[in-house]
């Protein structure tokens, strides 16, 4: 979905501000058309940042949910011949809930952008001429669009560099947007790892938590290493090739997989990536 909706933002913006507005303007049935849709986008970009809102705290509550349920299964273990008393189970179900929210934002995404591209279409600026108030809130509310998918390629795949791609994008046609402006600046200050950020790790967290503190590692840069059961994240600390390294490998209670090593100077130019 990320890719499609990054061709599908970049292509409509591109159209919307070349375009040199042909003929008379637009028959009065498109004037309403595009008011129309106009509503729908203001009224589903609100119902949209409620659903996001509502994910977050989805995620959190299904996190938590899944370290408890380890935590009762080791109790249970540790408890010989007595019975033990289940945790009680939250009214909803946060891991399905999850899965069926996430469904749901994705869709409205799709949809959401889909018809924002195109009004941006049918109502285009005209170089040369100054934009209307509503031009302006749709390049705004493209701009916020062009955030949420930055941030969705760093959380979920580290990948910095597409985001910056796509904030730089923006700016191209919407350069005095603040928002843009400071959420490139934060992408560029957190592409490489830094030393005090990476000394926060330390031996016995989870992934979970690493995650928390240095944010998903590029999926590019996750090694398995299937015969010794560890896995390792590699952070690149420059544009030269140097990266640190945390490795993980299975509690011996738990099985969950947590840290075992923490290396900054892990991978210097033109070494390879292993432990």
């Amino acid at each position: 979905m990320l890719r499609t909706r990054y061709g599908l933002l970049i292509a409509g913006i591109l159209i919307a501000l070349v375009a040199t507005g042909c003929g008379g303007g637009g028959s009065s049935e498109q004037e309403l058309a595009n008011e129309e849709e106009w509503t729908w986008l203001q009224e589903t970009q609100q119902e949209l940042n409620a659903k996001r809102q509502e994910l977050a705290e989805v995620q959190a509550a299904a996190a938590l949910a899944a370290t408890e349920e380890v935590a009762d299964e080791v109790a249970a273990e540790e408890v010989e011949g007595e019975a033990v008393e289940p945790a009680v189970e939250p009214v909803v179900d946060p891991v399905a809930r999850l899965a069926e929210l996430d469904e749901e934002v994705a869709d409205l995404t799709e949809e959401y952008t889909g018809r924002l591209v195109g009004l941006l279409n049918a109502d285009p600026m005209i170089e040369g001429e100054e934009p209307t108030e509503r031009q302006l809130a749709l390049l705004a509310m493209k701009s916020d669009e062009d955030i949420v998918l930055a941030q969705e390629w760093i959380d979920k795949g580290g990948d910095y560099k597409r985001a910056i791609e796509i904030y730089n994008t923006a700016l191209m046609f919407d350069p005095d947007n603040a928002k843009l402006q400071a959420a490139l600046a934060d992408a560029e200050a957190n592409r490489y790892m830094a030393t005090e950020r990476f000394s926060q790790v330390k031996k016995g967290m989870t992934e979970n938590d690493v995650r928390q503190l240095l944010g998903q590692a590029n999926l590019h840069n996750v090694r398995k290493y299937e015969d010794k059961g560890v896995i390792a994240w590699f952070y690149p600390t420059s544009e030269t090739g140097e990266a640190a390294a945390v490795w993980f490998q299975p509690d011996g209670k738990t099985k969950v997989m947590t840290v075992y090593q923490v290396k900054f100077e892990a991978v210097k130019p033109g070494q390879s990536e292993e432990e």
